[in-house]
């Protein structure tokens, strides 16, 4: 008897074993053949791409995304759909259906893909906002940069100028080598501090400042990545990550910014308390309702025909009020200032010095004209550089050779048809910039810097979405206007006093970055001879 009933106990062990079996082999089959059938999306569409991988798609490729566009456009040609994880991914290079996505159709594209890691407060900063929101923080933002409310920010830029001048003296005493990334890094982060958060770090001369350390650890993303790629393959995983504490930026870094601007509004809230000129201050009018709304007139600024005021500005948000930011959009929007305009400006400025020592002609025509327009220190300011042509010229071909970003996104709503193409809500577009702004199509000769390309009489002869560096459509950077200010500031003040040159040490050319920012890895060392030798 029992054997037999030992003989029973291994039948069923063995066929529960065998069920198991079954079960985990079906699974498997079902999970493969959900998995093929999404891999086929862009197939069933009719639009080409490269072939994916099973699971992951086309991740392979985001070791270099800027070289994966490109040889996606020269492949597939210029409507081409690839996959992150499962998600279906379309990269379009035709302007004029970008034209219609961005600008007439914007309302079908309003939103960008919300990131799969929350982050708590940082979550209301206007880059990661959608819907209403978004249009209400946007018409609440946008006095904030206009070229009246710059002018008075321009004095703490130069202030911030000063010290990275004293760098480039320092310099030139010494073997004339400078490290650019760390130059123009320090140059940007305090002015970060002053304009933004209204303080003087002074980063230049302290890096160990925690504004500094903290600030820098939000651009290092190395903590996050494979959290960040476990809730992309499996979205459910978002809610388990958050209540345990994982966010997308490091949770003592958003710790330390949210009690920095929470001590500074508290403090600009005293009785008596002095008024700052800067972002935060603005930010504190808009939370009480006093700011000012986007109805200044900036008719003698040059960067307006960089920003189609049509194309700038959202209508307004039916049935949500347009004044007051909560406490936790202000901390969010202090923020966005910091992580919008560090590593791009930081990067314009020190891929458009490399340009600058790389062709000695447009330099020199560029001194030329600050000589005549801008000679001293005190002749630098938002009204000066806003009226130099040539500079103006040679900040847009910067631009357009290293444009910060090598690519935008948005998702789509709605569905979106032109001709034969159909876009379907929940399809993310991607906008590859890099590739557009070195398409022979539209620019002749891509690789040559040439200032001349932005001319006034080559502009009108241009597709008006061939120069994207800050987007465009009605969602494009609200800091154009600063971003502009900044490069161009800096690099008046320092070729009032230097010429930047090739040395043996420089890469020729610099290693780019390879993910979302053009960010030199190992920087840019050229050498710096003094001008008034």
């Amino acid at each position: 008897m029992k054997l037999d009933k030992m003989g029973i106990l291994d039948f069923i062990r063995g066929a529960l074993s065998m069920s198991t079996v079954y079960l985990l082999l079906g699974m498997t089959v079902l999970f493969l053949v959900y998995d093929l059938w999404t891999h086929t999306y862009f197939w069933r569409m009719g639009i080409p791409g490269p072939r994916p991988f099973p699971v992951i798609g086309n991740l392979a490729d985001y070791n270099d995304i800027p070289g994966a566009l490109e040889r996606y456009s020269k492949e597939y040609g210029p409507v081409v759909g690839f996959y992150f994880w499962r998600d279906p991914i379309l990269v379009i290079n035709d302007l004029d259906i970008l034209r219609k996505l961005l600008i007439k159709d914007f309302g079908k594209f309003t939103n960008r893909r919300k990131l799969p890691l929350s982050s708590g407060v940082m979550d209301h900063m206007l880059f990661n906002l959608h819907g209403a929101q978004w249009k209400r923080v946007r018409e609440i933002l946008t006095p904030t940069f206009t070229g009246r409310k710059l002018k008075i920010m321009s004095d703490a830029l130069n202030d911030c100028a000063d010290v990275m001048v004293d760098s480039l003296r320092d310099v030139c005493k010494r073997d004339g080598i400078i490290q650019c990334k760390d130059l123009y890094g320090g140059f940007v982060m305090d002015s970060v501090a002053r304009c933004a958060f209204g303080l003087d770090v002074n980063s230049q001369k302290d890096p160990t400042h925690p504004f500094v350390t903290n600030a820098r650890r939000i651009f290092d993303p190395s903590s996050s990545t494979p959290y960040f790629l476990a809730v992309s393959l499996i979205p459910s995983l978002k809610p388990f990550f958050k209540l345990i504490g994982i966010t997308f930026m490091p949770k003592d870094v958003i710790q330390f910014f949210t009690a920095v601007v929470k001590e500074a509004i508290a403090l600009r809230k005293r009785p008596g308390a002095k008024q700052s000129a800067d972002f935060l201050q603005l930010l504190i009018e808009a939370e009480d309702g006093t700011g000012e709304l986007a109805n200044e007139n900036d008719d003698d600024d040059m960067h307006n025909m960089h920003m189609n005021s049509s194309m700038e500005r959202p209508s307004r948000a039916k049935g949500v009020s347009k004044k007051n930011l909560s406490e936790e959009e202000i901390i969010a929007q202090a923020m966005n200032f910091l992580t919008a305009g560090y590593e791009t400006t930081a990067t314009s400025l020190t891929l458009g010095s490399y340009l600058l020592a790389t062709y000695p002609d447009v330099q020199e025509k560029l001194v030329a004209e600050i000589e005549e327009m801008a000679p001293e220190r005190d002749d630098v300011n938002y009204s000066t550089i806003s009226k130099m042509p040539y500079l103006d010229q040679v900040v847009c071909e910067i631009l357009r050779y290293y444009p910060p970003l090598s690519f935008n996104d948005r998702e789509c709503a709605d569905v979106f048809t032109h001709g034969s193409y159909i876009i379907e809500p929940g399809v993310q577009v991607w906008i590859p910039i890099y590739n557009i702004h070195h398409n022979p199509t539209h620019w002749p000769e891509p690789h040559k810097f040439d200032p001349e390309r932005f001319s006034k009489e080559n502009r009108e002869t241009r597709h008006p979405l061939a120069w994207m560096p800050f987007g465009a459509g009605p969602r494009m950077c609200i800091g154009t206007r600063l971003g502009l200010a900044e490069v161009k500031l800096a690099l008046v003040r320092a070729l009032q006093e230097v010429r930047f040159e090739l040395s043996p040490q420089t890469q020729v050319p610099p290693e780019l970055g390879k993910v979302g920012f053009l960010t030199p890895p190992n920087g840019v060392l050229l050498k710096v001879v003094s001008r008034c030798e």
